[in-house]
């Protein structure tokens, strides 16, 4: 049973991986240069309708959760409610970075690409973050996880096919409505590719913090997991 002090923390430090990974969000979206295959669809819907990215981000990641719902049926509980105003919390980051980050805005070429690959870095960074804090995870997330767990289907490629679905589905949506691709350039491919590579390489620096997040419980039954897939 968890303390209301350990719960602080982690959804405390929730926040702070939200706040890191919404400005890696911004970065790569207001490099111009596409942006990331996560946000491909909310970003797509703003040419669409007068709705912010931090809005259309939380309504679609509704819908993601209604899925999750009907995946898990009587295994979806308090745990996955959770993932609701996590995701509006980080909505609201998402549009106050958007607008933070416009001064930075350019058309040069080589500051757009240093900026994808920067937010890109962030974006892995808070994802890092977002796992050690053990708390709950956002409902694109959640989703994946659902599926995987009712197909019994490794995680990467069930999230490697759900980026690959919101990419596609933001495309044929633009083309229907406008009559264009938008938000859909290397730098979403760029994105795509740098954002793992983050995670694994900031992942070794913030499990350092695990102690702050973990209890000494959870601490050894991750070591015996990690052992039983070493073995």
């Amino acid at each position: 049973m968890k303390t209301k002090k350990e719960i602080a923390k982690r959804y405390g430090g929730l926040c702070v991986a939200l706040f890191v990974c919404a400005l890696g969000v911004a970065l790569v979206t207001n490099a111009h240069l596409g942006t990331s295959p996560i946000t491909s669809l909310p970003y797509a819907l703003t040419f669409m309708l007068p709705l912010s990215l931090g809005a259309f981000t939380f309504l679609s990641n509704i819908v993601f959760l209604i899925i999750q719902k009907i995946l898990l049926g009587k295994q979806f509980g308090v745990v996955q409610m959770m993932q609701l105003p996590a995701v509006l919390v980080f909505g609201l980051f998402i549009d106050f970075w958007m607008w933070a980050t416009t001064p930075l805005i350019a058309e040069n070429y080589p500051w757009q690409l240093a900026m994808c690959v920067i937010g890109s870095a962030v974006l892995g960074l808070g994802i890092s973050l977002e796992i050690i804090c053990n708390a709950t995870v956002l409902p694109g997330e959640g989703m994946v996880i659902a599926i995987v767990y009712r197909t019994r289907k490794m995680f990467g490629n069930i999230k490697v096919l759900f980026d690959i679905s919101l990419v596609i589905s933001a495309a044929l949506l633009a083309l229907a409505v406008l009559g264009e691709v938008v938000g859909l350039r290397e730098g979403t491919v760029l994105s795509a590719f740098l954002v793992g590579q983050f995670v694994k390489l900031t992942s070794r620096w913030v499990r350092r913090l695990k102690p702050l997040f973990w209890t000494a419980r959870e601490r050894r039954l991750a070591r015996l997991h990690h052992a039983n897939l070493q073995g």
